[in-house]
This record gives C-alpha cells, sequence and structure tokens, in this order.
C-alpha cells in the first residue's frame, strides 16, 4: 500500500488510508491523516474475529460515506474490505479497484458451505470492479479468472531505492540470518527457525523483527541465547536495512496454509533488491523461483531441514546466491516501480478521476 501511496502523491493525489489497529504497536502511523479502526483482535484469530470483522466492515462504509464528497475512487484490499468499498463505489459512481491479493479462505484454512459463499461473493466483486489488480500470474488460477483488459498483474516489488545503496557483504562463520515481517505462529516456520537456530550457536546468528503471536517466543530466545536477537516492531525502511546487514534472510511458507501455494510475498522481491540469498520454503513459487535462479534455498518444513541446511552451507555459495540474486533484481525488477506503480497505476487513476470530474460537470 506503501507504494501506491507514494506512486499517487508524486502524481500529485491525496490518499487516506483506513486501517485496523489490533492492538499491536506498529511503527510510522499516521493518525493525523488516516482513519484508524480500532479493536483488539488477534492476528490469525479465525473464527474468533468473525464480529471483528462485520464490526470493521461497518465501520469502512461508515468512514467513506461520511467523507463521500472527497472520494474520487477506491481502492479496495482483498475480502476483508472489498464490499463495503464495492457498495459505496456503486452508490456514488467512483472507479473501484479491488487489489486481490490472497485469496481469503485459503489465507485462513476455510472450508464448507461458508468458505463457498465468501469464494462466490469474492469472484462476483472481481467480476465487477473496474480495475482488478493480481499480485502474481499464478493468481488467475487460484481465482477462477481469465485475463482481460480489467485485470493486471501488480507484483509486490519494493521501490528501488528505498533509501538503500546495494552494498556487498563478506558472509562469514556464524552467518548471519534475519527475518522481518509479521511474526505469524505455525504457518511461517519461525519456531523451526528459532529451534534450529538456538540448537547451532557457533555456525548461526539469527535476527528477529516484527510483531504478532510469535513475539514473546523470539523474546524469550534472545534473552536465553546469545546468538538470537530481537528487534521488535519496525518500519519498513528500518526492517530493510537491518536485512542488508545480514548474509541470509528467511522467508517460510508451509503449506499448511493452501494459499501459499500461490504466494507472491514481498520477501522474494526483497531479496533480489538486496542481493541476499531466501531461504524459503519447497512447493512455493518462491522456492520454485530460487531454485530455477540459484538466489537461495528451498527447504521441505520443519526443523530437520533447517539444522540440515546449516550444516552443509558455507559462505562461499552464499555469497555466490547473493550475487545472483542481485544480478536477478537489476535485469528484471530495478525499473518496475517507476514503470508500473508510478507510471501505469497512477496514469489509470489520474485518468479515471479525470474521466468522472469531467462527466460530472457535462
Amino acid at each position: 500500500m506503501r507504494k501506491y501511496r507514494q506512486a499517487l502523491a508524486e502524481a500529485g493525489m491525496r490518499t487516506v488510508a483506513l486501517g485496523w489497529l489490533r492492538g499491536e504497536s506498529i511503527p510510522n502511523v499516521d493518525e493525523a491523516n488516516d482513519a484508524f479502526y480500532r479493536r483488539p483482535a488477534p492476528l490469525g484469530g479465525g473464527w474468533r474475529n468473525v464480529l471483528n470483522l462485520v464490526l470493521w466492515n461497518g465501520f469502512v462504509l461508515r468512514w467513506l460515506w461520511h467523507n463521500r464528497r472527497d472520494i474520487d475512487l477506491v481502492h479496495g484490499v482483498d475480502f476483508d474490505s472489498c464490499l463495503p468499498a464495492y457498495v459505496f463505489s456503486r452508490l456514488r459512481r467512483v472507479p473501484f479497484v479491488f487489489d486481490l491479493y490472497d485469496k481469503y479462505t485459503e489465507t485462513r484454512g476455510m472450508a464448507g458451505p461458508v468458505a463457498a459463499v465468501i469464494d462466490t461473493l469474492e469472484s462476483w466483486v472481481a467480476s465487477k470492479a473496474d480495475l482488478v489488480l493480481l499480485a502474481d500470474a499464478s493468481r488467475y488460477e487460484q481465482h477462477g479468472l481469465r485475463p482481460s483488459s480489467r485485470i493486471r498483474v501488480l507484483e509486490n516489488v519494493p521501490v528501488s531505492g528505498h533509501d538503500l545503496s546495494y552494498r556487498t557483504v563478506q558472509p562469514q562463520v556464524p552467518i548471519r540470518i534475519g527475518y522481518f515481517g509479521v511474526l505469524e505462529e505455525r504457518n511461517r516456520g519461525l519456531e523451526d527457525l528459532i529451534a534450529a537456530c538456538t540448537r547451532s550457536a557457533g555456525k548461526v546468528e539469527l535476527h528477529l523483527a516484527g510483531y504478532g503471536p510469535v513475539a514473546p517466543l523470539a523474546r524469550e530466545a534472545a534473552r536465553q541465547h546469545e546468538n538470537v536477537t530481537f528487534h521488535g516492531a519496525m518500519d519498513v525502511a528500518a526492517g530493510l536495512s537491518l536485512m542488508s546487514s545480514m548474509d541470509v534472510v528467511a522467508g517460510f511458507y508451509y503449506l499448511t496454509v493452501p494459499n501459499h501455494r500461490f504466494a507472491a510475498p514481498n520477501k522474494y522481491y526483497e531479496h533480489l533488491l538486496l542481493g541476499r540469498p531466501l531461504l524459503t520454503t519447497k512447493g512455493t513459487p518462491p522456492g520454485d523461483k530460487v531454485g530455477q535462479y540459484e538466489t537461495g534455498w528451498a527447504l521441505d518444513e520443519g526443523e530437520a531441514p533447517i539444522l540440515q541446511w546449516l550444516a552443509d552451507v558455507g559462505p562461499a555459495e552464499i555469497e555466490r546466491r547473493g550475487r545472483n540474486a542481485r544480478m536477478k533484481w537489476d535485469t528484471e525488477y530495478e525499473n518496475y516501480y517507476e514503470e508500473n506503480y508510478a507510471g501505469f497505476y497512477a496514469e489509470y487513476v489520474r485518468g479515471r478521476i479525470a474521466a468522472r470530474r469531467n462527466d460530472r460537470v457535462k
């Protein structure tokens, strides 16, 4: 979302973000200009969050309607917010962009009649949106969509500079492994990563940054083990700066979440930008890509494969795969933001807003 907003700001357009502060400490929240729903709710709470989600949708619709005279376009992300965004867009006849990043039911392991209803609603809204954005071409299959002029693949590529200059790091023992992101339970392999690293103190240092349910485990591991450091929640710039000082970045996507079969995470693109090899999960799109381009390693799930990798890997191979990662960035993604976010997306929004305003004048 930061990339969309940056592109629109550069094009002279004002944006307001609607978000949900669930109780975690989140850096750089702009409470003066954005709007937030404030109700405690656990990440990954499943059915416990049903009431919260209903109330969140009500908040979104109320805020949009209250500010209706100032809104020229609505950009809704995933099923969490697509229904109020779509309803408002049709009541006010403003363009609606549906950012279909994840399949709602598959990220939550939902099945049965309720999941079928949600999938149907999600597909129906996608069929009605003025523009649908997908994070990867594989998502056509996942969402049952066909290529059309209304659908655009917009990969989750970070802004090229991000206030970082690419720097080489000479890997050495102990190997420095970093993870920056949401500290989700079970499905991201963080418990296995922590356990393997604490058992390999002479070979590895582990640096963890972020917020979420695994934070207490990370904090306790850092207290008990000198080779583990927990940095807490960090904003994107600080987190990427930390990862640029690592030898390897980690980003596991366990198939306990069906959506991970179509994972298009920012960590894949970040490891290319940083020139640091990625440690990820076999059988996922990031795993397939790091194997194909030799920019990292794809492991089976669990603690044992991580321990085996730590026993086998050496500084020379880490350095080689890091160079491959940066080469991939330089050849394919260096100008992606300028061409697709500042280019296509900002131009689309500007054009739709101008057309709507001309229609109102007529």
